[in-house]
């Protein structure tokens, strides 16, 4: 009788210390931790701030690729405190759905029209996956994004609105990232079904970028911006918080822009490039950093072609970004709707 009691405990200390779970978890924040890094291809009109062919070895840190043109990011950007808020569960196409619902403890409310899904999701790439409406899901939020390494920062949710210590509490980010994540099972209203699931993110950044490069050939500092989300996505999503790497969607590029004049070198919302790659490990520190450096090493850049830049003065860029950012504020596409 004692030993079938010490075996029944042990096994609920294991169960315990490895738990298997299956449905998605109440509304609340998941603090976890983050690993990041980014290519931009830089438009022809300023490659030559980072890179100057009479000094063919200073090419900003060496993470300037003068045969590509791509400026990629210090090989670690970290965040320590990245926060997620999450809803409770729902049915696709209900009105908490349509309407919005509080999403995480700032209660932020997120609905379906303000969500960019990359194309086909859920299923897209998956054999074992169904949808459609009535299937469970959860509307998120990047609350907290702040990864920074080699004087180079991306922030995101409370960080967006300026690189120093948000007050407590904080303000509403200018631009939120809001996603989804909705289960694999379909609308077969089995909580225990929950996972696996599909996850994404619309994902609005400033990225601030150090200075590099000989005077007076060199990029002297500056901090960007994209209009268009950055849709970020992964479908292995097992758990919350998840410990996976969340990738731009390769079909798209996204321009990124200066959020401030610099005479000389550029004005305020000039095209600097395109994001052709982003990946966000959500649940990866700074022990991970080879496995996440490993897992980027094996993707490609995006696929779509790169338009022209813009010609000569600036105005092209300023319209360009006047004429969509109403729809970069609520994450709406201009003209178009959500399609599942």
């Amino acid at each position: 009788m004692i030993k079938r009691f010490v075996a029944t405990v042990l096994s609920v200390l294991a169960l315990g210390t490895f738990p298997v779970q299956a449905q998605f978890p109440g509304p609340g924040d998941d603090n976890t931790s983050s690993l990041g890094s980014f290519k931009v291809y830089i438009a022809p009109n300023f490659v030559n701030l980072f890179f100057n062919p009479n000094f063919p070895n200073d090419k900003c840190f060496g993470l300037f690729d003068p045969m590509t043109n791509i400026l990629s990011s210090p090989s670690q950007l970290l965040d320590g405190g990245t926060v997620i808020g999450r809803s409770p569960a729902f049915p696709d196409g209900s009105d908490p759905d349509q309407n919005g619902i509080p999403v995480g403890s700032a209660g932020t409310m997120v609905n379906d029209s303000m969500l960019i899904p990359p194309p086909g999701f859920p299923c897209a790439g998956l054999t074992n996956c169904s949808s459609g409406p009535g299937t469970r899901e959860v509307h998120t939020e990047v609350r907290s994004l702040h990864m920074t390494g080699g004087g180079a920062a991306v922030r995101a949710g409370i960080w967006y609105n300026s690189p120093d210590q948000p007050p407590n509490p904080p303000p509403t980010p200018l631009r939120i990232s809001p996603g989804e994540v909705q289960s694999q099972s379909g609308p077969s209203n089995n909580q225990q079904l929950d996972f696996p699931a599909s996850s994404f993110f619309d994902i609005f950044v400033q990225v601030d970028i150090p200075a590099c490069g000989s005077f007076p050939h060199h990029f002297p500092g500056g901090t960007l911006y994209n209009l268009m989300p950055l849709v970020v996505k992964n479908n292995q999503v097992t758990q919350f918080p998840p410990k996976v790497v969340y990738l731009h969607d390769s079909s798209s590029i996204v321009p990124i822009l200066f959020l401030t004049d610099n005479p000389g070198f550029w004005h305020k919302d000039d095209i600097l490039g395109y994001f052709v790659l982003v990946g966000h490990g959500v649940g990866f520190g700074a022990g991970d950093l080879a496995d996440f450096t490993s897992q980027m090493a094996g993707q490609s850049n995006a696929s779509c072609p790169i338009p022209p830049p813009p010609s000569g003065a600036p105005a092209p860029a300023q319209k360009t970004a006047q004429a969509t950012s109403s729809s970069a504020r609520t994450g709406k596409p201009i003209g178009g709707s959500r399609r599942k």
